[in-house]
């Protein structure tokens, strides 16, 4: 196998092992900053980091906003729309289990953007695919928190109706990156759309009154170094790569492994317990991936 076919087979699982970890590192920092702060601080100090990385590789910075519009706007679906909107009901108390359900839908609707509007094919067996890996995060997070969820006293309507905009968030930027942002180069773009979603999240903060203070402890400058460096730039790197390579609906259905991922991670690193249902839903989770992104079967040729 060559090393580039080496690298594109590597390359989903690494930002699915990447991407997983944001959720952990966002339990460390979440009661240091409200959501939209941190998320203002975080990706103002990508951008930072960007800069001198786009000048090593040889790129010419972004000069007119208007070339990088797509980029903008991806960049506020991606960062702002979509972890915004995630950490801010985690933030409130809702469980990450409800979350996480309602986020596993995402793979199907930008299938079904795709299909509609790129032309993307979905047969059969994708189909089979998307629905097995949903089922597959449904077994995970019930088997992870029970059947009620770990939720009482019911779900607050305005925390609902935040978990929905970051799926339509997330939904909708994958298909719109696709779409519209295949001839971006990809490190300027990104920083584009780190800049968009810098003013966009600040925006967020001072509609929703959050406070602009920071407990700057060991824990936190930790956790935010990581989802800067690791998250920001390397996970989001990789799947503006992933995207540009392959369908999105292949690599949405890669976001189905990330909760089992998650759960694997607290497993470790916070002790919590690895249920024999969660491990049948992680299976199944593999299962339905494995499924969208296995090659089809190549068309006999008669001599």
């Amino acid at each position: 196998m060559s090393s580039g076919a080496l690298a594109n087979r590597a390359a989903p699982l690494l930002f699915v092992a990447l991407w997983s970890t944001g959720f952990i590192a966002a339990k460390y920092s979440m009661h240091s900053a409200d959501p939209f702060v941190f998320l203002c601080l975080r990706f103002a100090l990508a951008a930072a980091v960007l800069v001198p990385i786009v000048l090593l590789a040889g790129a010419a910075l972004p000069r007119r906003l208007w070339t990088h519009r797509h980029d903008m706007v991806t960049g506020v679906l991606v960062h702002c729309g979509y972890l915004g909107f995630v950490f801010w009901p985690i933030k409130n108390g809702v469980p990450s289990g409800i979350v996480a359900i309602i986020i596993g839908v995402q793979p199907i609707l930008t299938t079904a953007l795709a299909t509609l509007y790129i032309g993307e094919s979905l047969n059969a067996r994708k189909a089979i695919g998307l629905l097995v890996g949903f089922a597959g995060i449904g077994v995970v997070i019930v088997g992870k928190y029970g059947i009620a969820l770990g939720l009482s006293g019911g779900l607050d309507p305005l925390d609902l109706l935040m978990c929905v905009v970051s799926l339509l968030s997330i939904s909708v930027g994958v298909f719109y990156q696709k779409k519209f942002c295949d001839q971006s180069k990809l490190l300027p773009g990104t920083l584009m759309q780190y800049l968009a979603a810098t003013v966009a999240t600040a925006a967020c903060a001072l509609l929703f009154g959050e406070a602009w203070r920071v407990d700057w402890n060991q824990t936190f400058v930790l956790a935010l170094v990581w989802q800067v460096l690791g998250l920001s730039i390397g996970a989001v790197v990789l799947l503006m790569f992933l995207i540009r390579r392959g369908e999105a609906s292949r690599v949405s259905s890669m976001f189905y492994l990330i909760p089992p991922f998650v759960v694997v991670e607290a497993h470790f690193l916070f002790g919590e317990t690895l249920g024999a249902v969660s491990i049948g839903g992680m299976l199944l989770a593999v299962a339905g991936v494995y499924l969208v992104n296995r090659p089809g079967r190549a068309a006999t040729v008669p001599e």
